[in-house]
């Protein structure tokens, strides 16, 4: 190709190889090496842009200001960030290292989790009320709201410095990252936070100021509705909250209700629901349905007795290893008794749209909105991948091109490629439950890790990885005196008492 094809020609074409074919290029010749380390820079970053490491226009400098940590650490040139992003990708196939991580103790009263890795922090709510704030991964405390203040079992939402979590009459409660405000910020606009919010939020920031303002929230809004809602989920800018009967979408920066959807759902209570700038998502036992913010009306209707085309089931996992590849193999008798569904998401760009039933089917559809322009139908362009059968769901879970399904076995994760092809993986962090413990109540997806509720004990193969991350850069906290009217017992203001989150993290490098 040296000599051929004009160079310009012959390092768009080199852009597309797959990174270790890159690499090895640099020792085929003494000509293809003078050539790659002359065109080095403009190669890689070319692949990193090709293989979706990095957006178009982003530089080096920026790149690795944005990706911090593991497993970009100590890249100094586009070659060696490609290389790293690679073997990141390699891991999450299970073809590299994982290690299991541990934020807390195991055995405690964690409900919800939300993790910011990029502000190293990681939110809980309680079974028995409370709110924390921790620090990855050391788990010393930062700042919390008390036990008696946020209810029971309260669902929690969190992005871009915005935490929403909802009170017993079904206003929602909104937050703001104190890091991201100046003493001169007051509230929102549209929905300012009510007195009892104001009077909590300066407890919390007066009994919690050792790290202040690493890991403090001040009270921001709070958003009331005419109506009971069953399910809400924050796609910042947006929180979208849903009953059978209607959507309601705010804008959390205002506070400021932007619109209602009328839906009248068949089924009274609502599983899950979804946003993004074109659509809204509604997922009910029986159904989800999509419906276009433009028009206020549905667009999609998936049922959950659908039958699809593409049916594909995970191979059968042998042995007790930690990390396990799984096959998938195609699967032409789906089953006949199709259960309902449980939970859906949308990807962040808004193509792809996954649904979990309670007999491990995952059903996902490509480009979605190809069938709503009628290019295509739901039978010809879904998609059915199978779990084993004996799997008991809990939590699904749908980011950064992946879905992870949490059962009591352990985690799936299925890695969706740019072609039709998916990837599978089995790991296997616990051991099955007994019928007296807890079911694993929460989970998320970052681009390197899966976080997820830790109740019960950690399977015998499994060794917790430790590392300077979870070395206690902090001092522990020096908790003020109690402070009687909010009647908090001091022990839930303490790291120590324990959260109960684990992590499987994928982004370490191979060992030297």
């Amino acid at each position: 190709m040296l000599g051929v094809l004009p160079s310009e020609l012959s390092l768009n074409i080199l852009s597309y190889l797959p990174i270790p074919s890159l690499c090895s290029l640099f020792t085929l010749s003494r000509q293809w090496h003078h050539f790659l380390i002359a065109n080095q820079w403009s190669i890689f970053h070319h692949a990193a842009i090709l293989h979706g490491y990095v957006q178009p226009g982003l530089q080096l400098e920026d790149a690795l200001a944005r990706y911090t940590g593991s497993p970009w650490e100590g890249s100094i040139d586009w070659k060696d960030f490609c290389r790293r992003s690679f073997q990141l990708d390699e891991n999450w196939e299970g073809k590299g290292r994982v290690v299991a991580r541990l934020l807390s103790p195991p055995n405690h009263n964690v409900h919800r989790i939300k993790v910011d890795e990029e502000v190293g922090i990681c939110i809980t709510t309680h079974t028995f009320g409370g709110l924390s704030v921790v620090h990855l991964f050391s788990s010393i405390f930062l700042w919390g709201l008390p036990q008696v203040y946020v209810r029971s079992s309260a669902h929690c939402e969190y992005e871009s410095g915005y935490l929403v979590f909802d009170r017993d009459d079904g206003a929602k409660e909104v937050w703001r990252l104190a890091s991201d405000m100046t003493e001169t910020d007051g509230t929102a606009i549209s929905a300012p936070p009510d007195e009892e919010q104001l009077k909590v939020s300066a407890f919390a920031a007066a009994r919690c100021s050792q790290y202040a303002p690493r890991g403090h929230f001040r009270a921001w809004a709070k958003l009331s509705f005419p109506e009971l809602t069953h399910a809400f989920r924050l796609a910042y800018p947006t929180l979208v909250c849903a009953n059978r009967k209607h959507v309601f979408l705010h804008d959390v920066r205002t506070g400021s209700l932007v619109q209602t959807i009328d839906i009248n759902a068949s089924n009274p209570r609502i599983r899950y629901v979804d946003v993004n700038e074109r659509h809204v998502f509604v997922c009910e036992s029986r159904a989800v349905h999509v419906y276009s913010r433009a028009s206020g009306t549905e667009v999609l209707q998936i049922p959950y007795d659908v039958a699809v085309r593409r049916v594909e089931s995970a191979g059968t996992i042998s042995g007790d290893s930690f990390v396990t590849p799984l096959p998938l193999s195609p699967d032409l008798v789906l089953d006949s008794n199709p259960q309902y569904f449980t939970a859906a998401h949308v990807s962040r760009d808004g193509r792809d749209l996954v649904a979990l039933s309670l007999n491990v089917r995952v059903f996902l559809v490509r480009d979605f909105e190809r069938i709503c322009r009628g290019e295509t139908t739901l039978e010809d362009s879904g998609h059915v991948l199978c779990v084993r059968p004996e799997e008991i769901c809990r939590y699904l879970g749908f980011e950064h091109g992946r879905v992870c399904v949490a059962t009591l076995r352990g985690l799936y994760i299925f890695t969706l490629n740019s072609g039709p092809s998916v990837k599978a993986v089995f790991v296997r962090p616990y051991i099955c439950p007994t019928d007296e413990a807890e079911d694993l109540t929460c989970m998320q997806l970052t681009d390197r890790r899966v976080y997820f509720t830790w109740q019960d004990m950690r399977h015998p193969i499994v060794t917790l990885y430790e590392d300077e991350e979870n070395a206690r850069e902090l001092s522990p906290p020096v908790m003020p005196p109690f402070h009687e009217p909010f009647r908090v017992p001091p022990w839930l203001w303490l790291a120590e008492h324990g959260y109960g989150v684990g992590c499987i993290d994928f982004s370490l490098m191979p060992e030297e």
